[in-house]
């Protein structure tokens, strides 16, 4: 039998979203030892700069995500499919939870940055991550907007 629990995380979760922050830095740009930029390759850098920054310092919705404290509706869980039990696991008689931190996007789906709060071994964790990835929701809503909300994930993987 398998539970699962879903609640809004609380904690730590500026710690994410500075993690979230490093993982999309862009790498140091190379030397260029005695090259001079051409005027195209300097337009076409300051245009890809361009595209990255959001005008006018503001945000987008999906590009910091919240807690459930700082949204005005949270997001509502449709359905959230449940992981099977992999052979092994149960062959070697794995009992435990497996705790997830997901990213419900703006857009409607789960972002691809899952951090593994607790695993447990023999594929127990991989398949969690792979059923959460599965999970339907509607975005939570700050000011009538949709945002991204974090979220902690709980699968129950118990041997009767």
């Amino acid at each position: 039998l398998i539970a699962i629990c879903i609640f809004a995380s609380v904690g730590a979760a500026e710690a994410l979203a500075q993690s979230g922050r490093a993982k999309r830095a862009e790498p140091p740009k190379d030397e260029r030892a005695g090259k001079s930029e051409t005027k195209d390759e300097a337009k076409g850098e300051a245009k890809d700069e361009a595209k990255d920054s959001p005008q006018d310092g503001a945000q987008t919705n999906d590009d910091k995500p919240l807690s459930g404290k700082e949204v005005t509706q949270r997001a509502v869980v449709k359905s959230k499919p449940l992981p099977g039990y992999p052979r092994e696991a149960r062959a070697y008689g794995v009992r435990g939870a497996v705790k997830l931190r997901l990213i419900l996007g703006a857009d409607g789906r789960i972002r691809d940055e899952v951090e593994v709060l607790e695993g447990l071994p023999h594929g127990v964790t991989e398949e969690a991550i792979r059923v959460a990835r599965l999970i339907k929701f509607e975005p939570a809503q700050k000011d009538g907007r949709p945002v991204s909300q974090y979220v902690t994930v709980v699968y129950h993987f118990n041997l009767y």
